[in-house]
């Protein structure tokens, strides 16, 4: 069910004619009568009867119709108020990494000269990022995986590196870092934090398991997260060890609070892409941003 389709069905009923709904909506009559038989398929249950020289609704019809005009004001004020918004507002969607570990960088240096910037930034997983752009959700999008759209411009502008997180006790600093096999049987016995599903972190740490020959299956799962604080904290704690993004924890390797591993003949280095939607007219400062992200690592040099 979705809104278009809800539209549909409310204007068949207050105007009592698929023609003049489909006249009214600006969309043809086939199209009306498309939406109106998803509905009926997805409910269940007819909600119009399609012989009266007037269409009717049905007993279902008429409890559907006050549902759905008040789902439709609900929907009409929120993108009204969506629209009031400041309108130099940028719209961004991160995912984990980007969101907490350069982007704090990137809006430091570009709003040291364009001090009336604001932003809206909402953090989900790469995949749910990647969603909300082709759906229009976002002015740019900010990723730890490649998005093959046609409809997205996808844009390398910096590197990460994934790295194996440890506690920084005596068994882990006595470990063979260029031991292929002894970091596969740390993996194999600690407790391990897994990043959740749709993590372009998981998809590397995938890579890794996979480079050492290792399943899923032969860790000792402690923890499902996708917080990277939450995690560092458990680690922190001696709970566990997981595979983290550099970015992400090297102030707390440098304070020698944990270790990090690099797992010897495995590239684990990655991009961060920022996303775009094609043909597509950005505001002023939403096109300097993005210009500004592309051009980040030569400034930042």
């Amino acid at each position: 069910m979705d809104f278009k389709q809800l539209r549909s069905f409310v204007a068949v009923i207050r105007y009592g004619s698929f023609t003049t709904a489909a006249s009214k909506l600006r969309i043809s009559q086939p199209t009306v009568s498309t939406h109106i038989r998803q509905l009926e398929e997805e409910l269940g249950t007819p909600l119009v009867l399609r012989n009266a020289k007037r269409v009717e609704p049905t007993a279902s019809g008429y409890k559907m119709y006050d549902q759905a005009v008040s789902m439709l004001a609900m929907h009409d004020k929120m993108l009204q108020s969506m629209k009031q918004h400041e309108s130099d507002a940028v719209y961004l969607g991160a995912s984990t990494i980007p969101s907490g570990y350069v982007l704090p960088e990137l809006l430091a240096s570009f709003c040291s000269a364009r001090p009336e910037a604001s932003f809206v930034i909402t953090q989900d997983s790469s995949q749910t990022v990647s969603n909300g752009m082709a759906s229009g959700l976002y002015d740019l999008g900010f990723v730890g995986m490649p998005v093959k759209e046609d409809a997205i411009d996808c844009i390398p502008f910096c590197d990460d590196r994934i790295v194996i997180v440890t506690p920084n006790k005596s068994r882990f600093r006595d470990i063979d870092r260029n031991d292929r096999e002894a970091i596969a049987n740390m993996l194999r016995e600690e407790h391990f934090i897994m990043r959740k599903a749709g993590s372009a972190t998981r998809a590397m740490g995938n890579h890794v398991l996979e480079q050492l020959e290792l399943e899923e299956s032969e860790l000792n799962v402690f923890a499902h997260l996708n917080d990277q604080e939450a995690t560092m904290n458990l680690i922190e704690k001696g709970l566990g060890i997981a595979i983290m993004s550099e970015r992400a924890i090297r102030s707390h390797v440098d304070a020698g609070w944990m270790l990090a591993f690099s797992v010897p003949g495995v590239d684990t280095v990655r991009k961060l892409y920022v996303l775009k939607r094609k043909n597509v007219q950005l505001s002023d400062t939403a096109e300097a941003f993005y210009n500004h992200v592309l051009n980040w690592e030569e400034e930042s040099d």
